[in-house]
């Protein structure tokens, strides 16, 4: 309780309208508190997170050097 008993009396020497913007923010702890989740998230792995734009069709055996890119023969 000492804590609670420190914060009253430094809340009480305040100004009124600053004494306000400490209970403006009490109440944003409050609700800060209540949004996080109580178990860790569980990220899903990359492969799950592409699987919209169908990565794992991708065809390994495309030849992606510049000759067969560009036939252009490297200029």
């Amino acid at each position: 309780m000492a804590m609670i008993e420190e914060i009253y009396q430094r809340v009480r020497q305040l100004p009124e309208d600053k004494a306000a913007e400490v209970l403006n923010f009490i109440g944003y702890l409050e609700t800060t508190l209540r949004r996080r989740p109580t178990t860790p998230r569980k990220y899903p792995s990359v492969l799950e997170w592409l699987k919209p734009i169908h990565v794992e069709t991708w065809n390994d055996s495309i030849d992606l050097s510049r000759e067969a890119m560009y036939g252009d023969g490297g200029r």
